[in-house]
């Protein structure tokens, strides 16, 4: 984890001179309008918005819409990077999306939480800021979720930072912004306002832990009707790279294979060759009361050099 000088979060001292909360909710998105009284006694009015990003079990308020952008990861996570610069406060969000078996049984809030900030990290040294080191960190919780918060600081700037795993969905909130008690409470008024939903997608890909049917709930199980060998890519084969992918396969009524979910990893593209691999399997489809029925099913795909 980043040390000293690479370390981000905030305790911010939430004063306003004063605050004007209009809530104008329509459909997932609603909007608040916030008047801080500066020292020069001129008022800045900003317009909060509340984010929720399509497939997120999470919603949150910011001054605007944030720019997005998505990648890929070599440890096979997916990330939704969100970003929002207004004057020198820089809001940044990070959306790890159904984690990977492997990451989870390690230590995600040591493994993902620097991972989360490695954009903010970015903008920081873009903007030459120097001498951030970190004064607070401690362990946190939303909602029964655990997660982690860190402030760092210099004798001109902040950063407030925390981040929370929502089963396989790992949030990370970062603010960069300069000392001062209207930037402070913005930044305070930002991280607090995270909401984490029991349902959608993100906390749902928790949703791909949980079956269509619970074993209770079916008569059979799927039974696997062939068993297409997973191809080597050209680096995996050089590099000797052998082991076990577990996955989640959603099998549906017609016994095809509807969606994919990776629980572990390999490395040099294996993983998208386990998909593929589970793609082309065909199944005799779960059944309930004489009736198909879509089902969860764990699979593993082995990869050996043999």
């Amino acid at each position: 984890m980043p040390t000293n000088r690479g370390w981000e979060g905030l305790a911010c001292v939430f004063s306003l001179g004063s605050l004007i909360a209009i809530a104008a909710v329509a459909g997932l998105a609603g909007q608040d309008r916030q008047t801080s009284q500066s020292s020069g006694d001129q008022t800045n009015v900003a317009e909060w918005i509340r984010f929720s990003p399509e497939g997120g079990g999470f919603s949150l308020l910011l001054p605007g819409s944030p720019a997005e952008k998505t990648k890929n990861g070599d440890s096979g996570l997916k990330a939704h990077y969100y970003k929002l610069k207004m004057g020198e406060t820089e809001y940044q969000v990070v959306w790890f999306a159904n984690v990977p078996y492997g990451i989870m049984h390690q230590s995600p809030l040591d493994v993902l939480f620097p991972r989360g900030l490695e954009e903010i990290f970015k903008s920081v040294r873009h903007a030459g800021k120097k001498d951030l080191v970190t004064t607070r960190q401690e362990d946190i919780a939303l909602g029964g979720y655990k997660g982690r918060e860190s402030t760092m600081e210099s004798a001109t700037d902040r950063i407030d930072a925390r981040c929370f795993l929502a089963r396989y969905d790992f949030i990370t909130l970062a603010v960069l912004h300069p000392k001062g008690e209207s930037s402070g409470a913005d930044a305070r008024r930002f991280l607090e306002s995270l909401s984490l939903s029991s349902t959608g997608t993100s906390t749902q890909a928790g949703a791909a832990a949980q079956p269509a049917s619970s074993f209770k709930d079916i008569d059979t199980r799927p039974v696997a009707l062939n068993r297409p060998r997973p191809e080597y890519t050209t680096l995996a084969r050089k590099n000797g790279v052998q082991g076990i992918i577990r996955v989640r396969a959603l099998i549906g009524v017609d016994g095809k294979v509807k969606d994919v979910r990776l629980l572990g990893h390999l490395a040099d593209g294996l993983d998208n060759e386990a998909v593929k691999a589970v793609r082309k399997m065909r199944f005799k489809p779960a059944t309930k009361a004489g009736q198909n029925v879509e089902f969860w099913q764990m699979l593993e795909v082995e990869f050996n050099l043999r």
